[in-house]
């Protein structure tokens, strides 16, 4: 059994450490929080490395480390032209509260977001709830790793939009960025507390 502490980014088998680079737990903990399903390429890339062009070997070289790392080549199923798929036993365990690095502003409300993968949308079992007519019952993925952020529209009838735009597939997110569901305008940005510290010249 593999254990994904996401307050405390570590992993463990059986109750010892596996070791696990930044980047390899980012990808890790969104392999768990799908299977068995997969995770496509784009989403990966856009999850992992938000905003950044990388070589197109950068994700299977990630998920050769992370096998190596697991011992497991198994665990990790390759989809050919699809993406990843994490068929383990696993479970993700982590206090809500201190893993929530980020939050999610819409009118007068905080929803803080903690790492993976979260729904936003009307329905009330959505991790942001947006009480809103033009957003849908299931609107938006949100997805957080260590690396940033990412957004994915699911289908909404009204769409999401970033930067003027309606968005097709992933799309990478930063510190303050604002987008729309449907008509209502949302701020996603760090909790003051998880923002890097600025060195004051003299």
């Amino acid at each position: 059994m593999i254990v994904v502490d996401v307050s405390g980014r570590v992993v463990r088998r059986d109750g010892t450490e596996i070791p696990l680079a930044p980047k390899a737990f980012d990808l890790l903990l969104l392999l768990v929080s799908n299977r068995p399903n997969a995770v496509s390429h784009d989403r990966l890339h856009a999850a992992i490395w938000p905003g950044v062009h990388v070589s197109e070997t950068s994700l299977p070289a990630l998920v050769t480390q992370l096998r190596k790392a697991l011992d497991d080549e198994g665990v990790i199923r390759t989809r050919h032209r699809v993406g990843y798929a994490f068929i383990g036993d696993a479970v993700i365990e982590g206090d809500a509260t201190t893993s929530a690095a980020w939050r999610l502003i819409w009118r007068r409300r905080h929803f803080d977001m903690r790492s993976g993968e979260s729904v936003i949308g009307r329905s009330r079992g959505c991790a942001a709830h947006i009480d809103a007519e033009s957003v849908s019952r299931h609107h938006a993925r949100l997805t957080i790793t260590g690396s940033g952020a990412s957004i994915e529209d699911l289908g909404s009838k009204n769409g999401t939009w970033v930067n003027g735009e309606r968005i097709h597939g992933v799309v990478a997110l930063s510190d303050g960025a604002r987008f729309r569901l449907g008509s209502e305008a949302v701020r996603l940005e760090r909790r003051s507390d998880e923002r890097p510290t600025k060195t004051e010249w003299p």
